[in-house]
């Protein structure tokens, strides 16, 4: 009995040995791997660790979410309401595209002077419109006739295209002129020359309001739109297969949805390789209700869907078949290179048997819902998605990355950051009975 207990202890010791041993294989070889969207354009410059002066002033970390900074990169922002506060960085790399990551207090506003070193280049209006979100005891699913409890998505951003570049070691500043203002970061790119029409492409030349027109006398063919703002007051909608809608880029084409009502915006694909690349999309809607997905539907082995900048939508991508006609599943497709940021629920979420398809090099952040979600609706399985080289942040419900129901589905090389909520789950939960199976792998969580 003695021998056979010692033979028990030897044989659950070296168990204990090979899960360590395992363990430290996967985090000490993935020690200095790239992780999260390591290759985006754009470099961050974090306004407390900004130059400040004037009375502007950095908020004390705090990880209550009664307080405005625990949404906020590392729970902490600049307060910039002081008269003339400013902070300014010095710029590691020459770039001409600019976001600011900002918070006013609901129902108000502010302006803010952008400025390369002494020149000042323009006036900034930072507006609550689309921000301050409320939830009553966190659990409100629309977010509907609720006030004053629970406050969330209290920040929100807004974007530059500089006439010129701001040389290397040059400095953008970034002085208060109106409102009470709070900074989270700047982040500035240089911007790429915009795309031109590719061969056999034809050019849309209206304003928008005939564009669905002009999409379905064109289906099967690569439509272009060049660079501008295109207002367009309904769904668009792609039901011929091996359809492009290509734009000038995401610094050049914006559509923008000025519809306010339920399904009434956005793009959706319902034919086999459909694909959308270089748009900045945007919308008028500004809550979870009574809105749509900038992107939705199916999408096929040949459909690619890239350089995407969706904000302000209910998501910025709902991926399942909803109508009839079209492919039954989403299956073999790629999104990459998007940005889905402040939009009031999920990211993206692969849903209804969507299988085989991958999600790369991408930014989610600011979302009200998961950021990267699998869901095994209405009894579909989802399997063998993958989504690699992400970085989700801000998250102000849900998680960063959610798998519900469905098999095979790998996550690996993701950053998940500043969360308010969970990090990763995986469960069958939705009414799915599906087991739910997956790999994750060099993740880094981080608070």
């Amino acid at each position: 009995m003695r021998n056979k207990l010692h033979f028990i202890f030897l044989r659950r010791v070296q168990y204990y040995h090979i899960i360590l041993w395992f363990f430290f294989l996967l985090f000490a070889s993935g020690s200095y791997a790239q992780r999260g969207y390591y290759d985006a354009p754009y470099k961050r410059y974090e306004a407390n660790l900004g130059q400040l002066s004037n009375g502007a002033s950095v908020t004390a970390k705090s990880y209550s979410q009664a307080d405005l900074q625990s949404e906020a990169s590392d729970q902490q922002c600049v307060n910039m309401s002081a008269t003339n506060a400013t902070v300014q960085w010095t710029l590691s790399e020459a770039a001409d595209g600019l976001v600011i990551r900002y918070s006013v207090p609901d129902g108000q506003s502010g302006t803010i002077g952008v400025y390369n070193g002494n020149t000042k280049l323009t006036t900034l209006t930072l507006t609550s419109v689309w921000s301050w979100e409320y939830l009553w005891s966190n659990g409100n699913p629309n977010n509907n006739g609720i006030t004053n409890q629970n406050p969330r998505m209290r920040f929100d951003e807004v974007r530059y295209k500089l006439p010129a570049k701001i040389a290397v070691n040059g400095t953008l500043k970034l002085v208060r002129e109106s409102g009470n203002v709070h900074i989270d970061f700047a982040e500035m790119e240089p911007v790429p020359t915009a795309v031109t029409a590719p061969a056999g492409a034809v050019t849309y030349s209206g304003n928008g309001s005939d564009l669905q027109t002009f999409i379905d006398a064109n289906g099967g063919k690569k439509i272009f739109l060049p660079a501008g703002v295109y207002n367009v007051n309904r769904e668009l909608y792609f039901g011929s297969a091996n359809t492009s809608l290509i734009g000038a880029g995401m610094w050049y084409t914006q559509i923008n949805f000025t519809n306010t009502s339920s399904l009434n915006g956005g793009l959706r694909a319902n034919a086999s390789n459909i694909s959308f690349t270089d748009l900045y999309l945007t919308t008028n809607s500004a809550s979870r209700s009574n809105s749509y997905k900038a992107i939705n539907g199916v999408f096929t082995s040949g459909s690619i869907v890239k350089n995407i900048w969706a904000e302000h939508f209910e998501c910025g991508a709902w991926i399942a078949q909803y109508n009839s006609g079209g492919p039954a599943i989403a299956d073999g497709f790629t999104l990459s290179h998007c940005r889905f940021r402040n939009n009031y629920a999920d990211g993206i979420n692969l849903c209804k048997g969507t299988a085989n398809s991958i999600v790369e090099h991408c930014n989610f952040r600011n979302n009200g819902d998961d950021d990267q979600a699998i869901w095994s609706a209405d009894g579909l399985e989802c399997i063998n998605n993958t989504f690699r080289y992400n970085t989700s942040e801000n998250c102000w419900r849900a998680c960063g990355l959610a798998i519900y129901g469905g098999k095979n589905n790998k996550g690996y090389n993701l950053i998940i950051k500043d969360n308010l909520e969970a990090g990763i789950r995986v469960s069958n939960n939705f009414r799915e009975r599906h087991l739910t199976t997956m790999v994750c792998t060099k993740f880094m969580i981080l608070p």
